[in-house]
């Protein structure tokens, strides 16, 4: 099925913002260091109109709570359902089978079989990895991010060898905010984000190098920290870790020129995030923050502090236009990628957010690291997007929380 496609465009007019909308048949479009001064920002603008002919189409309709997605060699896909279910999909989108053997899962809230990576070198050892919410055996109550590796054969229903490489610690008593996206980064190592659990009583462990919620680690294929991380002055930091103060990032991706890690953050109302994670950098939750605790016009941390990163750019209301007053509002945003295919030529280097609450696809047209244009794709079709990912067709792959694999780009 072939959908009209919605783009929204913000350009600058003087002192006042204006906005364009349009619908047309074609898709639019820690460690004691000292942080580094941010880029000067510069004013979004308007990114130029998409090519003629960039569809959305639906692949499948039959998932059940999508959250990951990730493609084989072979063009083929793997799916993660939050419910554990591992499904395994042709290159055109058709449910081929359901993978048994995955790990056991916490369902409540947020929780489920989360995020997937492949092993780098996946074509040789057929190994998988998985983030999920492991529930705590002697306490049910308590929930943690985890991340198991397994082995699946060609052509097997089940998973093999299923180990879990790394743990959370603390668990923490609460279903929410469990981070967990993956990304194997050039090295071979492995970065994996944590949330901050959604509890106000729990926050200070976001701040503690000692404690898992709230960070980036990176660690190798068995678990342990990878060679190259750096040093903390805490001599109890939680092994591998990266980066702090991270409200709940489920979105990351590499960028295509620096080999950096780049993610999308969850603010609360408000001060939802895209960062640049640095090795050893402070990303200030719940210190700093541009939003507000929910439901009020209280800020929920200070608009910056020393020593504490700048994002890349945020959103402050849930339509991605500029915030003046009163309350503020969330995009929501989960699942990221760079763009770097022909298929599409104006949206080569551009960096694509799904967004929840948002509903819709926010392309970030990028110069270096600053962000310079935004546009809102695909909000006509009001969905929940929870993941991304480019095919090897050139086109993004989208997840819905509906339970769609949604293909956007050229025919």
């Amino acid at each position: 099925m072939l959908f009209r496609s919605e783009v929204l465009r913000w350009a600058p007019r003087a002192a006042a913002a204006s906005w364009v909308l349009a619908v047309a048949a074609c898709g639019g479009g820690g460690g004691g260091q000292t942080a580094a001064a941010p880029e000067p920002a510069a004013p979004p603008v308007a990114a130029a109109p998409d090519a003629a002919g960039v569809q959305v189409r639906e692949l499948d309709t039959t998932l059940d709570r999508p959250w990951g997605l990730a493609f084989l060699p072979d063009g083929r896909l793997l799916v993660t359902e939050r419910g554990g279910g591992l499904r395994l999909l042709s290159a055109s989108g058709v449910a081929l089978q359901d993978i048994a053997g995955t790990p056991a899962v916490d369902t409540r809230g947020q929780g489920g079989l989360l995020g997937i990576a492949l092993d780098p070198d996946f074509a040789r050892n057929r190994r998988v990895y998985l983030s999920f919410s492991e529930p705590d055996a002697q306490q049910p109550a308590l929930t943690g991010t985890a991340v198991a590796r397994a082995v699946w054969p060609e052509g097997a229903q089940r998973l093999q060898e299923v180990a879990v490489i790394w743990r959370q610690q603390p668990k923490v008593d609460a279903t929410s905010h469990y981070g967990s996206r993956l990304v194997f980064d050039g090295s071979g190592a492995l970065f994996v984000t944590t949330g901050d659990r959604n509890r106000a009583d729990q926050r200070a462990l976001v701040q503690d190098p000692g404690a898992g919620p709230g960070k980036i680690v990176r660690i190798t294929t068995e678990g342990q920290a990878a060679a190259g991380n750096p040093g903390w002055d805490d001599p109890d930091a939680i092994p591998g870790l990266w980066s702090l103060g991270h409200r709940n990032a489920q979105g990351a991706a590499l960028h295509p020129g620096t080999g950096e890690l780049w993610i999308s953050e969850h603010g609360p109302d408000g001060g939802d995030e895209i960062n640049r994670v640095l090795a050893g950098r402070n990303y200030g939750w719940p210190r700093v923050s541009r939003g507000y605790e929910y439901g009020t016009t209280e800020p929920a941390g200070a608009a910056s502090l020393p020593a504490m990163e700048e994002p890349v750019w945020s959103w402050e209301r849930e339509d991605g236009a500029p915030w003046t007053e009163g309350p503020k509002s969330s995009i929501a945003p989960a699942g990221i990628a760079f763009y770097t295919a022909a298929a599409v030529p104006q949206w080569r280097g551009s960096l694509f957010v799904t967004s929840l609450a948002g509903r819709s696809l926010w392309r970030l047209t990028l110069e270096g690291n600053r962000v310079v244009g935004q546009e809102r794709l695909l909000a006509s079709r009001g969905e929940r997007l929870r993941d991304v990912a480019q095919g090897p067709d050139g086109a993004l792959y989208l997840l819905t929380d509906s339970g769609k694999l949604l293909r956007y780009g050229a025919p």
